[in-house]
């Protein structure tokens, strides 16, 4: 178990969990369980994807930029002080398992920063999903549950999915999914990973990158 929070997601927590799999004898065709948010499964991942040079491991995300984002794509890694995620490898998972349901538990400021996900990948989606997604009273939809939320995640993760199915390595398409991180990291990172949740950041990361964009009025209704 570790501590919630990016400031968690470093070599030093990676070393703890890699010698605990060490001691326990793990085995290469053991599953590691990452059960949590983004930070956990990133962690969680990256020690997979080094551990005896690669094991398994099944995502069970339980926030809502795990479920709509990062459980997906392969992408695993630990932040150094310098930067975010500049430690990593490419790890997909054995599967990822997603229950909506998890998302009622989450504190209420966790489900609005994580709000920030779904705008971006709305914006990268555009159609059907933008038009869900923008004025969407995400609290309420959780508070709620049912069929609309699991529909509205599984369309998102799908949305990732496609991008990185065409794009594992970042080599072109993928950078879309970057579409507001770029100023969001570099706020975490500036911030020490302690002020910001990560939502938050990129939230602001996307207003940036409208602004710069000359998207005036797309700006303002995301700021709403």
């Amino acid at each position: 178990q570790i501590e919630a929070g990016e400031s968690n997601k470093t070599l030093a927590e990676a070393e703890i969990l890699l010698r605990s799999l060490a001691e326990m004898q793990a085995r290469r065709e053991d599953a590691i369980l990452a059960f949590g948010g983004g930070v956990t499964g990133d962690l969680a991942g990256f020690v997979a994807a080094t551990y005896q040079r690669g094991t398994p491991v099944v995502q069970v995300p339980t926030t809502v930029v795990a479920q709509v984002d990062s459980a997906y794509g392969g992408k695993t890694g630990v932040d150094l002080p310098e930067a975010k995620n500049y430690v990593g490898a490419y790890h997909q998972p054995l599967a990822v398992l997603a229950d909506p349901a998890t998302l009622a538990t989450l504190p209420p400021a966790e489900v609005s920063a994580g709000f920030a996900e779904l705008l971006k990948t709305g914006l990268i989606a555009g159609g059907g999903l933008w038009e869900r997604v923008r004025g969407l009273d995400l609290a309420a939809l959780v508070a709620a549950g049912g069929d609309e939320l699991a529909e509205l995640v599984f369309d998102c993760a799908l949305t990732k999915i496609e991008v990185v199915a065409a794009d594992e390595r970042d080599a072109g398409r993928r950078a879309v999914l970057n579409l507001g991180h770029t100023v969001g990291h570099a706020i975490e990172a500036a911030t020490g990973f302690s002020r910001y949740r990560h939502g938050e950041a990129v939230g602001l990361g996307l207003l940036t990158a409208l602004r710069l964009s000359g998207a005036g009025d797309l700006r303002a209704e995301v700021g709403e």
